[in-house]
Formats: C-alpha cells, structure tokens, sequence
C-alpha cells in the first residue's frame, strides 16, 4: 500500500490527479478517458455517478481494498475523498493498475 500512496503522491505533485466527484464527473464530460479509483468505503451513489461513462468505455473503475477516505486524507492531504482518477494515457496509471492488480475488485 505505501507504494500506491507513493505513486498517487507523484500524481499529486505532478498536478495530474483529479480527485472528487464533480471534477471527475467534469473531466469525463469533456471526452477524457481515466482510470477512477474509488475507495473501498465509497458510496453507491460515487459509483453509480460514474457508472455510464463505464458501460461507454470513457473510464476503467478500480476500488482500492484497504484504502480508505481516511487513508486518502491522511496520506495525500486531498480531504475525505472517496474518488480519484488520473488520465488512462498518463505512465502512471498503468503503474497504479499494475500495484492495485492483487486484491481488488475491477469493474472495467
């Protein structure tokens, strides 16, 4: 897990990751393809938010087991967020797929 923090904490750095509902939502309106990460205390109502733009193909979706709004909070400094994405085309998410690959759930 400290190596995810690690990563999305470059992601941070580096201006790339969005995180929260609205942006995401926003992002995903203007054609962007993202992988969405979702902690694993997210709501229905995050999931369902995205959901379509899932069944189209405009975004992978990823729960993160054992990463928490908590553990964001904590971790990035992002608030209690319980959705973060960062730009499919971006290395750094192949990198985040490859480290989250074991013992998550995917919903692609």
């Amino acid at each position: 897990m400290t190596r995810l923090f690690e990563v999305l904490g470059m992601a941070v750095k580096a201006n790339i990751l969005v995180s929260g509902q609205t942006r995401i939502k926003r992002a995903l309106g203007r054609g962007e393809k993202l992988l969405v990460l979702l902690t694993e205390d997210h709501s229905r109502n995050v999931m369902a938010s995205v959901a379509g733009y899932r069944e189209r193909g405009r975004c992978k979706v990823i729960v993160l087991k054992g990463v928490t709004r908590n553990s964001v909070a904590v971790h990035l400094g992002l608030g209690r967020t319980q959705i973060l994405a960062i730009p499919e085309k971006n290395g750094m998410a192949g990198k985040i797929e490859e480290l989250v690959t074991e013992g998550v759930e995917t919903n692609e």
